[in-house]
């Protein structure tokens, strides 16, 4: 009887060893609220008429609403088994976020060392995400509705890339590096709707600083970074004459952005070019937009905050005065955490845009993923619930 408890009492402890060592986390993000927009696209017979739009929405939250599961299996020697399957969600209608993708958010496997770093298989962010994209406000603070028009830059992660190899580097005294390869998969084009991205980012006390350089082949291309998800994406007025019938060949981004802490206060900037490159339509021309923001936080209390933003955004002429589009855009966030997990808001967000779009026609506002305003200016609010699980 005693060698049979002491058997048991082994056993046991073996068994909660194994589970010590491996773990599987559901996690995920609800945020939803009522939002109005000023000027929504409505096309009637034809025509671009915009008109006001009332909405209970999930998708232009502070942080895209979410499902998520993340898993580790320590395999000894500093060495991990790592997976994440995520997805988002519309919890107004229950769909699948990112073009109706079950795991459009990211879905990769991989092995993770303390010594070493990470190399994971699958659907990722890249390098700009990484490395650059919370010294910007969308990503940060405010979300998809403060993101710089249609996120030309990615600076917000709204096109993630498949079929991506990605390597990340421990942290060496504050620098982290790394890069991302995505294979196209097409037959006898290697480089076809392939790309790779790279990146860094330093951080010392309060300070912090990054950057991240990414070049794509044909971009809009079924499957590739700007055209990823189950559903074709549909582009907007600032980019589609660049992506539509003979498009550019080629998109190339390159950004920076950093950040001081000052306790109850924080500053940031981000600076972004982007080129789309060779463009059929127009003669091999190239289509370049600038793109500079600044952004702050201020805490009252640990409760309360206040933070904004602004953005000017500037398209070069590709022809005539075709591209010549400029766009500035202020947000504002308010913000009370109820607890450590969940917190309520106002998020307000205006765009003004003048000069001519990628299409010919007058540029018109482009907040977010709202799509074309009918006009030059556009004026999105919100008022929501954000709750973390």
């Amino acid at each position: 009887m005693k060698k049979s408890l002491f058997a048991l009492s082994i056993l046991g402890t073996f068994a909660a060893t194994v589970h010590a060592q491996s773990s599987v986390t559901l996690y995920g993000i609800v945020d939803e609220g009522v939002m109005i927009n000023t000027n929504a696209k409505n096309v009637v017979k034809g025509k671009n008429v915009g008109g006001r739009q009332f909405s209970v929405d999930s998708n232009a939250g502070t942080q895209g609403s979410r499902w998520g599961i993340r898993g580790a299996e320590d395999l000894g020697g500093g060495l991990k088994a790592i997976f994440v399957l995520e997805s988002g969600i519309n919890v107004s209608t229950g769909a699948f976020g990112q073009g109706g993708t079950a795991f459009g958010r990211q879905a990769y496997v991989g092995l993770a060392s303390s010594s070493f770093g990470s190399v994971t298989l699958g659907r990722q962010y890249d390098s700009i995400n990484d490395y650059v994209g919370n010294y910007g406000y969308a990503a940060a603070y405010g979300g998809s509705t403060t993101e710089h028009p249609g996120d030309l830059d990615n600076v917000n992660h709204t096109f993630r890339a498949n079929s991506t190899i990605k390597y990340a580097s421990p942290n060496f005294n504050g620098l982290t590096f790394g890069g991302t390869v995505s294979l196209g998969g097409v037959a006898g084009e290697i480089s076809q709707s392939s790309g790779y991205s790279l990146g860094a980012n330093y951080g010392h006390g309060p300070f912090g600083i990054g950057v991240a350089y990414e070049l794509f082949k044909n971009p809009s291309a079924l499957g590739s970074l700007l055209n990823s998800n189950a559903n074709a994406a549909t582009f907007n007025s600032l980019n589609s004459g660049y992506l539509g019938t003979k498009p550019a060949n080629s998109l190339q981004i390159i950004t920076t952005g950093g950040s001081y802490d000052f306790g109850p206060a924080k500053i940031g900037a981000v600076y972004s070019n982007t080129k789309y490159m060779n463009i059929g339509a127009f003669g091999g021309a190239t289509a370049t937009f600038n793109s500079y923001e600044l952004n702050a936080l201020y805490r009252f209390t640990p409760a309360f905050s206040v933070s904004g933003e602004y953005n000017y955004t500037k398209g070069n002429a590709v022809r005539g005065d075709l591209g010549d589009q400029k766009y500035n855009q202020f947000s504002l966030l308010l913000d009370y955490a109820l607890s450590k997990r969940t917190d309520v808001y106002f998020l307000g967000t205006f765009q003004t845009a003048s000069g001519t779009s990628s299409t010919g026609a007058a540029a018109v506002a482009d907040i977010g993923g709202l799509g074309d305003s009918s006009n030059n200016h556009q004026a999105v609010a919100r008022v929501a619930i954000h709750h973390k699980f």
